[in-house]
């Protein structure tokens, strides 16, 4: 992805993350677009200067530090993030339970790093939301399970994220064309193999979380500004 568009992507999402909802929706989805749109095109050039002799674009390793109360429900956003986005593994980082390790090629991480960092913020700003209105019915609740609760809308926010990035991926390379699936899956199997020469241990299986929160959080994370309603309200490139 060229320079100029990834600053074009990031003064959206800058933007979508300081205006009102209505405006941030359309600036949100509109870089999403124009995310997954390079995304392919970036695929395609680097297929053709293979071919040509040239070598592939480099895989990086980039490493994303989560902090505060909900670290580890950030982490596992970015993660579902990278996985929805088809062509970036993500790894959990064994000296940290806030480390998350984003590989693939240098362009589609970037991607996910800057579609991680907005989408951070609005799964703070939904929860608090949420809050704001259900903390009522925890108020017999002890501390630690008030805080189950948040983390679990954190959590079901960033899974239905995940679900709704899937869902336009699958719309963007169907809308590219023939031959698109197969592009992307090369990509994908060179990051598989640069990934599985690296020595992994196995991370800690989550605590459960309270199913009510979770399936909140997903129904809002499912109708987060990833790129899917108000593209043609927005001006094209």
């Amino acid at each position: 992805m060229g320079t100029t568009k990834l600053d074009l992507i990031t003064k959206l999402l800058a933007k979508a993350e300081s205006t009102t909802p209505e405006e941030a929706e359309a600036l949100t989805e509109h870089a999403e677009r124009l995310m997954l749109k390079y995304g392919i095109e970036q695929a395609r050039i680097d297929e053709r200067r293979a071919r040509s002799g040239a070598e592939h674009e480099e895989i990086v390793q980039e490493r994303l530090l989560f902090a505060g109360v909900y670290a580890r429900d950030l982490r596992e956003l970015g993660a579902g993030v990278a996985l929805a986005l088809g062509t970036v593994h993500p790894l959990y980082g064994s000296e940290s339970a806030s480390a998350l390790y984003l590989i693939g090629h240098a362009s589609d991480v970037r991607q996910a790093q800057v579609l991680t960092a907005s989408l951070q913020v609005q799964a703070m700003v939904a929860m608090r939301s949420w809050w704001n209105v259900e903390r009522h019915r925890y108020h017999r609740a002890s501390e630690s399970d008030r805080r189950r609760a948040r983390s679990g809308f954190v959590r079901g926010f960033g899974a239905g994220v995940a679900e709704r990035i899937r869902e336009n991926r699958r719309t963007v390379v169907e809308e590219a064309g023939s031959g698109t699936d197969l592009v992307l899956a090369s990509r994908r199997d060179r990051v598989d193999a640069f990934v599985h020469a690296i020595p992994t241990r196995r991370a800690r299986q989550r605590r459960g979380v309270d199913a009510g929160p979770f399936i909140r959080g997903q129904s809002s994370g499912r109708t987060a500004n990833t790129g899917e309603h108000a593209v043609e309200q927005c001006p094209r490139e």
